[in-house]
């Protein structure tokens, strides 16, 4: 039998824009209550409210209709909760500030 220890697990990845987005429209520091979206070719097709005050998240739409374009359901909601965490412990009240800012400070680097 050959020992395939000793294979090499090189390779690489292409990634390739599909057009589906997610956005942060709107975050409430007070009630710490933030709105995502997820969308292709402007239209909206999910859109997530996570509450951390309540520990709540409301769900409006589904990216089924997506198909391989997108990430499936579970995999948006947990990281719309992720990013909720980060900004509203942060105080990061415009997420596409706070994105800018980390893809200009990586530029200068």
């Amino acid at each position: 039998m050959k020992n395939n220890s000793n294979l090499s697990n090189d390779g690489y990845t292409i990634f390739k824009p599909t057009g589906v987005r997610h956005e942060f429209p709107k975050v409430d520091l007070v009630n710490q209550q933030v709105t995502c979206t997820v969308l292709y070719k402007e239209d909206i097709y999910m859109t997530v409210i996570v509450d951390l005050k309540n520990d709540t998240v409301q769900v409006q739409g589904d990216v089924d209709e997506l198909g391989n374009l997108s990430m499936d359901k579970d995999s948006y909601l947990y990281m719309f909760k992720h990013w909720a965490k980060v900004f509203i412990d942060n105080d990061i009240s415009n997420p596409n500030d706070y994105f800018d800012e980390i893809i200009k400070n990586q530029s200068l680097n």
